[in-house]
């Protein structure tokens, strides 16, 4: 064995790395895009504050409201958040820890930011004081709660809102909004470690986004409450007031500045090098060409639940599957020449990241396949079709970020292509597209993982029907621990 294969990298340094190329390829590209203003202005006034200064929720994307500089920023400085917090928990990285890196750093581009994130993980702090007893250690504790934590910031929204909703701000001006949502982040983070393990058994793990299906849920109770004390969707409720006080018309700069393929060339070049930089990392712990056919088909246990992939495979391999993940969503998008905005650099994101949790080539490709399948479809056949009948398909396809980012995210339903086969798998993302192009409705937004909230209702649905059609009894339920880790 050589001696890079004996001291891989570890993931708190290839994490921490790429935090620090984030912020460095941020402040670069702000710093040629400074368009008549300071460089103090480009970065914060128009761009960090921006990005801090509006609702957060779905489909607002960073890229637009803050420029594309900024927005690596921030993705930087929310990796070295999560990093920090695993670092006072003593928690070693694994799979699960790659997981919420990889998805926190991703929707760092399209809901999540330096502050909004801070009350959920301050909340399972909190849950980890009351839980740790007389006498203990509490970084013990928040060892038990803070990867759950991270995963919850997908109600990163929820934090933000209420600074916007005119029943609180009018009441005692902008900054109740804000004490109510952080009440609400802390309320989220001392709760969702007891949710994720009870939600967890609706759908068997077969939902790699268990998080996004039980916040989900919350996200919908919390849309009935808010409309039943009249509190109208936040989607239609622009233009909005920023927390100084000033209006910010956030749908309309949402509509203005994303700009088809704007920029491209910098998020492309980005993916490319995101895709190398996991190929390396994985050549300098160990892995090797041989290993790559390998990697294209990991599977961390016999159990369906089990999805662990650095704990079975190593530093190496594991790694390498990430990068060969970006590759994947290389060779399909960039020949096509489609538009990359921040919603779908926030799935390739966090894609990659899952590579060592779940996500595999040939399971994830079999889910995409079946969401394209079915945006396909949607253009000859459904009603909405007078909306696009002056593109031809490859047009369409450019300019339809929802297509790409369910077939992305839709590859949390990975483990359903791993246990029931590629068979399954197509209809699975033709309906796991359906889903999750509408169910915002239900939430307005406040969810961000709202494909893990489709997911799980395709795992409803899908689950008991494919028993029903199973006369030789192979997919029948196993026990679902609370921590496949």
């Amino acid at each position: 064995m050589s001696e890079t294969a004996k001291k891989p990298v570890s993931p708190a340094m290839v994490w921490a790395l790429l935090s620090a190329i984030h912020v460095a390829y941020g402040l670069v590209l702000t710093a040629i895009s400074l368009d008549g203003v300071s460089f103090f202005d480009a970065l914060w006034t128009y761009g960090l504050w921006s990005i801090i200064n509006n609702p957060a929720i779905l489909p607002l994307d960073h890229i637009a409201m803050g420029g594309i500089g900024p927005s690596f920023v921030n993705a930087g400085l929310v990796g070295f958040i999560i990093l920090g917090g695993f670092k006072f928990a003593k928690l070693p990285i694994s799979g699960p820890q790659m997981a919420v890196l990889g998805i926190v750093v991703g929707f760092s581009f399209m809901g999540k930011n330096i502050l909004n994130i801070l009350p959920i993980l301050l909340g399972a702090l909190l849950y980890s004081a009351f839980m740790k007893g007389k006498g203990g250690n509490l970084r013990d504790t928040y060892k038990n709660h803070i990867t759950m934590a991270g995963f919850a910031t997908c109600l990163a929204p929820v934090v933000t809102q209420p600074a916007f909703i005119p029943q609180f701000t009018d009441v005692a001006g902008q900054w109740l909004g804000v004490v109510i949502g952080v009440v609400f982040g802390l309320a989220i983070g001392f709760f969702i470690n007891a949710m994720a393990v009870f939600i967890r058994k609706s759908h068997e793990g077969l939902n790699l986004y268990n998080i996004g299906w039980g916040a989900g849920l919350f996200a919908i109770a919390l849309t009935a409450i808010y409309g039943a004390f009249g509190i109208e969707n936040f989607v239609n409720s622009a233009p909005a007031r920023g927390l100084g006080g000033q209006v910010v018309d956030i749908y309309g700069n949402y509509r203005q500045l994303s700009l088809p393929g704007a920029y491209n060339i910098e998020i492309y070049g980005y993916i490319i090098f995101l895709s190398l930089f996991f190929i390396v990392m994985g050549v300098l712990s160990g892995a090797k060409a041989s290993d790559i056919k390998e990697c294209l088909y990991l599977k961390a246990g016999d159990s369906k639940f089990i999805n662990n992939f650095l704990a079975k495979y190593g530093h190496g391999k594991t790694y390498l599957a990430m990068g060969l993940l970006g590759v994947m969503i290389l060779a399909v998008t960039l020949p096509l020449g489609i538009n990359i905005n921040g919603p779908i650099l926030a799935a390739v994101i966090t894609v990659v990241g899952w590579g060592g949790f779940g996500k595999a080539v040939a399971n994830a490709a079999a889910i995409g396949l079946g969401v394209l399948i079915a945006g396909m479809l949607r253009y000859f056949i459904l009603p909405g079709h007078e909306q696009w009948a002056h593109y031809n398909l490859l047009e369409y396809l450019r300019t339809q970020p929802v297509i790409w980012t369910s077939a992305l995210w839709g590859m949390c339903l990975s483990p359903m292509a791993r246990f029931f086969g590629w068979k399954w798998a197509i209809p699975i993302g033709m309906l796991h597209f359906v889903l999750a192009a509408t169910i915002a409705n239900f939430h307005w937004g406040q969810q961000l993982y709202n494909n893990g909230l489709a997911a799980g209702f395709v795992c409803l649905i899908m689950i008991p029907l494919i028993r029903a059609l199973d006369k030789k009894g192979r997919y029948g339920m196993e026990k679902v621990y609370p921590d496949p880790s």
